[in-house]
């Protein structure tokens, strides 16, 4: 029986990336099979656009990508924007000066790129995950357009805002954890799910056609809605409590080359 999924949809961090956030030579063999087979293989991440089209152009191909956690949908070699949410302004402004009240270290991702409003612990941490940070004016930043907003602190304090800017800005905003020492902040029409419904549309896949892996709490809408999803072994409760399968046991950088496995052969 031919490979039914035409769309395939990866998060990338501790999903397509193993632990040292590298990609895994029998992943990356996974992903050129897909290809070959004519799927469109799309990453998702909650990573900025420009970061996700440098680790495309290392596995020799660029299409389009979902980055900023769902707040944008674009083509990393035309530059074509599909899909972009930011967050209301009078929001950001308002989160920007309670996390200043409140000594939280803020970053903001725009368009033009990831900045920070001082440097801090936090925000080196954050570099030594991703890349370096600048210091830019936030506020600024926040009128111009900002997809999402994180602040970041210890895990015992996001872990306490967590569920009360849920409640708090529940239907206004979407706000999820994804690290234990970030809490994020997006446009309340945001997530990989309304974004990869976005992207599907465009291609003309149905639902039941997409695919799609993931491992945090930012990937549950999206393995909720695509027709065959796949959560990490090593993922979130959440991930493995939203998708259809888990994947099968065994070291995660190679999770998702596994999980592909066990489908091509249903």
């Amino acid at each position: 029986m031919k490979f039914p999924y035409r769309l395939a949809i990866f998060d990338m961090d501790d999903t397509l990336l193993g632990p040292d956030r590298q990609l895994s030579r029998e992943n990356a063999s996974a992903l050129q099979r897909l290809r070959a087979d004519g799927t469109e293989v799309v990453i998702a991440s909650g990573r900025h656009a420009s970061n996700i089209t440098e680790f495309e152009r290392a596995l020799g191909f660029e299409g389009w990508i979902i980055s900023a956690g769902g707040a944008v949908v674009s083509h990393s070699e035309t530059d074509e924007v599909l899909y972009e949410k930011t967050v209301p302004q009078e929001l950001g402004l308002e989160l920007f000066r309670r996390g200043r009240e409140r000594n939280i270290s803020l970053i903001g991702y725009h368009r033009s790129g990831i900045f920070c409003d001082a440097p801090s612990e936090w925000v080196s941490l954050y570099t030594r995950r991703t890349h370096q940070v600048p210091v830019a004016n936030i506020p600024e930043l926040i009128a111009t357009g900002l997809q999402k907003l994180i602040w970041t602190t210890s895990r015992d304090r996001i872990s306490q805002f967590t569920a009360e800017m849920q409640g708090e800005f529940k239907d206004r905003l979407y706000v999820v954890s994804t690290e234990h020492e970030m809490l994020e902040f997006l446009h309340p029409e945001t997530n990989k799910a309304l974004a990869a419904q976005a992207l599907a549309a465009k291609l003309g896949v149905e639902r039941e056609y997409v695919l799609a892996f993931g491992d945090g709490n930012n990937d549950v809408p999206l393995l909720r809605w695509a027709g065959m999803s796949v959560a990490m072994a090593h993922g979130r409760e959440s991930a493995k409590s939203a998708a259809k399968r888990v994947s099968p046991k065994g070291a995660p950088e190679t999770a998702v080359a596994r999980s592909l496995e066990t489908l091509f052969k249903t």
